[in-house]
């Protein structure tokens, strides 16, 4: 179920087209604005990878973050990544991100970002850079968020 929503943000978010309104997606419950679709991503972890690779954006992703530092990659996975770089095998620093300049972080919650972090959505505004975050990550930054009421908090 989580996999589906966050497939869903990202893919309401980085569809070709837009709408004179823009697009907006929800963000562990505030509504996250965008005037056009992302072109440039860097993606956290090697499960929201999987999910960015299922729809196909590879050609919009300039950086992986969290990959060979935790996991092994299969020839698949590799073969779907190409060469886009991985900038930090697991937690990024800021200057990890923006020295690609993207216009959006894929992660979560202790999945790429620590509240109180250098790595966090508001830390990265400043640079332009949107954070769509992982559902299931958002009770750790809202105890009564929906989905820690429905599934309990994430681990």
């Amino acid at each position: 179920m989580m996999r589906c929503l966050l497939l869903a943000s990202v893919a309401a978010a980085c569809a070709s087209t837009a709408t004179a309104d823009g697009i907006t997606v929800d963000n562990c419950g505030d509504p996250l604005d965008f005037d056009t679709a992302p072109e440039r991503i860097v993606v956290h972890d090697k499960n929201m990878t999987d999910m960015a690779f299922e729809l196909e954006l590879q050609d919009k992703i300039v950086g992986l973050t969290g990959i060979t530092g935790w996991y092994k990659t299969s020839p698949e996975f590799d073969n779907l990544r190409g060469d886009i770089p991985e900038l930090a095998p697991k937690i990024p620093a800021i200057e990890n991100l923006i020295s690609v300049e993207p216009d959006l972080f894929l992660a979560g919650s202790y999945y790429g970002m620590r509240p109180g972090g250098d790595v966090t959505p508001d830390t990265l505004a400043p640079y332009g850079i949107k954070t769509i975050v992982l559902t299931e990550s958002c009770g750790h930054l809202d105890k009564d968020h929906p989905f820690v009421r429905r599934h309990g908090p994430a681990v």
